[in-house]
């Protein structure tokens, strides 16, 4: 698929606002991935990754009408994208704290995996352990959001991002070495 200029998200957003399920199934077909592996990232789990896409889909179409266009599309489908999926997450914990006695331990990586697997584990452990505004600042960022974009978002300046994303790298390298 080529890539969409501006003017052709905003005739898409006008049609889909309309009801056209063509034009919406088109920008959605432009953001999924994007939003696919920030919904990944955030809840670490495939099967709640996709729970969280849905949700941010149906979310989407609901509120087209709401998209000002002050960010781009894709700033503002990763936004959406992001709460869901921290909705996913909150869900998850309620309901593991009401099935899981406190005993449980979560299961260890066993040996065998190979080294990619191994080294994901380890990022994610890496990213579970940063404060939560570099974490998803990183996200953003790593998920092909442009520092305006991710500032939008996010709801800061893009001095601010560029700072977290310096010191989120920083601290990704010391802990993953």
């Amino acid at each position: 698929m080529p890539p969409r200029t501006g003017d052709h998200v905003g005739v898409l957003v006008t049609a889909a606002r309309g009801g056209d399920a063509e034009a919406f199934r088109e920008l959605w077909e432009g953001v999924r991935d994007q939003v696919h592996a920030l919904c990944r990232q955030v809840t670490g789990s495939p099967a709640d990754a996709l729970d969280a896409l849905q949700d941010t889909q149906i979310a989407v179409w609901r509120a087209i009408d709401g998209f000002e266009g002050r960010a781009a599309f894709a700033a503002w489908v990763m936004a959406i994208g992001r709460n869901a999926a921290l909705g996913v997450v909150r869900r998850r914990q309620v309901h593991d704290r009401l099935l899981l006695p406190e005993s449980a331990e979560p299961m260890a990586v066993e040996s065998g995996f190979d080294e990619t697997v191994a080294g994901l584990v380890d990022l994610r452990r890496a990213l579970a352990a940063l404060g939560p505004a570099h974490r998803d600042t990183l996200l953003l960022w790593a998920g092909g959001l442009t520092y305006a974009e991710t500032a939008a978002v996010l709801e800061v300046p893009v001095n601010t991002v560029k700072i977290r994303i310096f010191r989120g790298r920083r601290a990704l390298r010391e802990l993953l070495s």
